[in-house]
């Protein structure tokens, strides 16, 4: 995320000075970083330990070092968000995120195909799992149940008035927007930065009193997202690489269809 989005996407979050803010898909920090530049104190995670680690002289402690900001930095930790480590607990002023499109490659999240355990492997006397660059099995993960789980990880985690903003992708030609809803987060804005055929929204909630959330609050409707394959996983991901045809007579939409 380049730096002007990213301070913009801090502030509609509301990052403050004593506010603790967490991004789970922190990449190299360019998130916690515009958070920092507004006095938040910042947490992150990732699935991918080498964004993590980072090289010696580069990495995400050094980017927060650059800007003065190394004080702002609380921790930083390998996780997915499914299988988190922070505590169930409402403790988080802000939630910002970028999470993956899983266009490049499918969408993964920590566990194996088949959902059992596996055996231990040693090497050289030591658990293979507790060496340090030991790389976890992962199995496919869908795009519209990751943004599932974003929203019910917000809704326990953050402090009431606490805001989550993240950003999704969605084709040009789909008639409704179909912004993902929670019964305890209420949708603040959204915003569109828009590309040819497609375009990403940045999404900004806010977490309800427990006494305001409403059960019959509407929530959008989703297929039940089955296959193995990344596209059958990830609708958006399957219309990219088709060009974003159009769905109702399976061909290119041309600009007089506009």
């Amino acid at each position: 995320m380049d730096s002007e989005l990213a301070l913009i996407t801090a502030n509609l979050t509301q990052a403050a000075p004593g506010r603790i803010f967490y991004d789970p898909f922190v990449g190299t920090g360019s998130f916690p970083i515009a958070c920092a530049h507004f006095g938040a104190l910042c947490l992150g995670s990732d699935i991918d330990g080498r964004a993590i680690r980072g090289k010696p002289n580069r990495n995400i402690l050094t980017n927060f070092q650059q800007y003065n900001l190394l004080p702002h930095c609380l921790d930083n930790f390998i996780a997915d968000l499914t299988h988190t480590p922070l505590r169930t607990t409402s403790f988080l002023d802000g939630i910002i995120c970028d999470p993956p499109y899983g266009v490049r490659e499918g969408l993964k999240v920590l566990g194996s195909n088949d959902g059992k355990g596996k055996e231990i492997v040693w090497i050289d006397g030591q658990a293979a799992h507790l060496q340090e660059r030991y790389v976890p099995p992962k199995k496919p993960y869908g795009f519209e149940q990751m943004l599932d789980d974003i929203l019910a990880f917000a809704a326990g985690a953050l402090v009431v008035g606490g805001r989550l903003s993240l950003w999704m992708p969605t084709a040009n030609d789909e008639e409704e927007l179909g912004v993902p809803r929670h019964k305890c987060l209420e949708v603040r804005s959204v915003c569109v930065q828009g590309f040819n055929k497609w375009s990403r929204r940045l999404l900004t909630y806010q977490r309800l009193r427990d006494e305001d959330v409403k059960d019959d609050q509407p929530s959008r409707s989703r297929r039940t997202e089955e296959g193995a394959t990344a596209n059958d996983l990830n609708s958006f991901r399957k219309r990219y690489f088709e060009g974003f045809k159009d769905q109702s007579q399976g061909r290119p939409k041309s600009n007089d269809d506009s």
